[in-house]
């Protein structure tokens, strides 16, 4: 009979590798459950040194969300060095609910402390004291009023909505006097406040400590980083940009040309896109841009798209006394186009892009550009929020339910939405701590609390119904 084959002495099992950052993620997890926590965050550190980028945010998100599960009679004393001794007191002083300047006090003893981006998270954190009002900072007076009556119609949909124990709102006017206002909603016993909408009062915020948790309904500049209890939430377009991007990118459509209105407004919504788009492996193959009171965009178009009219061509075929109708002809090499324009330009740029042939090349844009509803933007795709796409039964649902109190118009509708997660927000303040990167659905969007310490949204994107001869709505591609 045949012997068995017998292993060979000289060769050993095959072990599957582990790669460096899974060791050390793994051998602080060890050390954090046998109770040994400075070598946990010593080892997280050491992991922390050899990444960059999103990995390192991961990184230290593992390590926050690992330092507020520990139990309370946890031995930190032999947490000695500096930076863990840092993570440790910022856990403490988020577990302990202790006042805003604790968190400014922390700051100055822990410059540039790597948990410097977990403090607007810690803020949104189980209050001691519930019952006590959120104040709604708004200009009730004013050019941004109808605005401001948008987002406090939104807020008190989501107060009657959240049952009879959701905290009261008490509103108070800055449209004459911020700090008036704040000061009069501190006096009130505000748990959190609303606000304020306008950027320059955002920013002016910036500058000082609050005296509690500010949900403000604008962002600051780029760069820019908020003060402990500031934490700035809006309906920005770069939200609205990066999910044309991530659409794009998911449908394989990754080389792109970009129109954008020019300005402020415009650039932000260009640079965010092209941005997102480079960062999913995509790339820009031109850009232009055009003034907000231009009526005729063919110049612009024809440079973006890179049409040519083949005048050679021509003149050879009417030398030879043959008429041909010249075709504009959009580059071939096209996956998709970025239209960073408002309702008023983008209902005059889509019906160009068509006459030019470049209708069925996927265009997106900003949920500004839809306003101008579906006779002129058929077939569009724009990013916006929830609340006027989703059509989806939880939120067709909703909106039934509160259409009385719903604006009309798709501008205050947004600010409806606005308010109204704004609210939700505000009241996890005393419902349940928001980490950065945990998503929370809501109207306006996806919500996420980034590293920045701002408040995002994530966005689905949807074509605009086009017409059809019979009146009614057509969701085909042209």
């Amino acid at each position: 009979a045949q012997q068995p084959l017998l292993p060979n002495p000289n060769t050993r099992p095959a072990v599957a590798e582990i790669s460096l950052e899974d060791d050390l993620s793994q051998r602080a997890d060890a050390q954090f459950v046998a109770g040994d926590i400075a070598g946990g965050i010593a080892t997280r550190m050491v992991l922390e040194a050899t990444l960059s980028g999103p990995a390192r945010s991961a990184n230290r998100d593992a390590l926050w969300r690992t330092l507020n599960a520990l139990p309370a009679n946890s031995n930190f004393t032999p947490v000695t060095e500096p930076v863990a001794r840092g993570w440790v007191e910022l856990m403490l002083l988020v577990k302990n609910g202790a006042p805003l300047v604790s968190f400014e006090s922390w700051r100055k003893r822990y410059p540039d402390h790597p948990g410097e981006s977990q403090i607007a998270a810690g803020l949104i954190t189980p209050s001691t004291q519930l019952g006590r009002p959120i104040a709604l900072l708004l200009p009730i007076n004013g050019p941004l009023a109808a605005a401001a009556k948008a987002i406090k119609a939104g807020a008190e949909a989501a107060q009657s909505r959240a049952g009879k124990d959701a905290a009261a709102l008490i509103t108070h006017d800055t449209s004459i006097a911020l700090d008036a206002a704040l000061a009069a909603a501190t006096a009130q016993g505000a748990a959190a406040a609303i606000g304020p909408l306008r950027k320059e009062d955002v920013t002016a915020l910036a500058g000082l400590t609050p005296l509690l948790p500010l949900i403000t309904l604008n962002y600051l500049d780029a760069g820019r980083n908020a003060p402990a209890g500031l934490t700035p939430f809006g309906l920005a377009p770069e939200d609205e940009a990066r999910a044309a991007a991530d659409h794009a990118a998911d449908n394989k459509r990754l080389r792109a040309v970009i129109l954008a209105q020019e300005g402020d407004w415009g650039q932000r919504a260009a640079g965010a896109f092209k941005a997102q788009l480079e960062a999913r492996g995509g790339s820009v193959l031109m850009q232009d841009s055009f003034k907000a009171n231009a009526v005729d965009f063919t110049a612009q178009l024809k440079r973006v798209l890179g049409i040519s009219y083949s005048e050679a061509r021509g003149k050879q075929l009417a030398a030879a006394g043959i008429k041909a109708e010249l075709q504009p002809v959009p580059r071939g090499d096209i996956d998709v186009v970025f239209l960073a324009a408002r309702s008023a330009q983008a209902k005059l740029i889509w019906p160009q892009m068509r006459y030019l042939r470049a209708g069925r090349i996927a265009t997106y844009a900003p949920a500004a550009a839809g306003d101008a509803g579906n006779q002129d933007l058929g077939n569009l795709l724009v990013c916006d929020a929830p609340w006027l796409i989703d059509a989806g039964s939880a939120t067709t649902a909703l909106r039934s339910e509160l259409a009385a109190v719903n604006p009309r118009t798709p501008d205050a509708q947004r600010l409806f939405a606005l308010g109204y997660d704004a609210y939700q927000l505000a009241r996890r303040a005393s419902a349940a701590a928001l980490l950065p990167g945990e998503t929370l659905p809501g109207l306006t969007g996806t919500l996420v609390l980034e590293a920045d310490g701002a408040v995002h949204r994530r966005l689905g994107c949807a074509p605009i119904a086009a017409p059809r001869s019979d009146g009614l709505l057509d969701d085909a591609t042209e």
